[in-house]
């Protein structure tokens, strides 16, 4: 089977983690970021809506007042008074789309901001699980490179016995013969 691990040396595995553990803080960092958008965007909703409430409350009381001065006109200034209550309710009413138009940009910028966040979180999930599979890859490699040491020293040190035991033997069968 074909292990990445059995590919790598240490320092590589370590490099390469390295690399995988600083994009995956940068992804996080974005996160965070978009994160902050959205809740700027959220903030945004909330005041435009509040605005537009109150501009709308405001207009609803102008023109209960309006209409209570037309009824308590003469019919000379009922005709001014209609005038003016025309150029006031036009005037609410174009602050009124203003207030809607800001509300409905700010939706839209927040519906913006949470699919960042989405594609955010999405990216730093990736990189998260990339960082755990190559910490994963540089503990096997530590792993193996260790079993391998202790193997080499332990071949070291069956040759060392080896060849202890064939010159002593080798010796002794020299002196043996003499």
């Amino acid at each position: 089977m074909d292990v990445a691990s059995d590919r790598l040396n240490l320092v590589e595995a370590a490099k390469l983690r390295l690399v995988k553990d600083m994009r995956e803080r940068s992804a996080l960092r974005e996160l965070s970021n978009m994160e902050g958008k959205r809740r700027i965007a959220d903030e945004r909703v909330k005041r435009a809506s509040e605005t537009l409430a109150s501009a709308e409350k405001h207009r609803a009381s102008v023109e209960a007042e309006l209409y209570l001065q037309l009824s308590s006109i003469e019919a000379m200034s009922v005709t001014e008074l209609d005038r003016r209550r025309h150029l006031v309710i036009e005037r609410l009413a174009a602050g009124i789309a203003s207030a809607r138009q800001a509300l409905e940009e700010a939706c839209v910028a927040r519906e913006q901001a949470e699919t960042e966040v989405a594609d955010a979180r999405a990216l730093w999930t990736r990189r998260l699980a990339a960082r755990r599979k190559w910490e994963q890859i540089e503990s096997d490699v530590h792993s193996t490179t260790n079993a391998r040491l202790e193997s080499a020293a332990e071949i070291e040190a069956d040759d060392e016995v080896l060849l202890r035991y064939q010159c002593g033997s080798s010796g002794r069968a020299v002196g043996d013969s003499i």
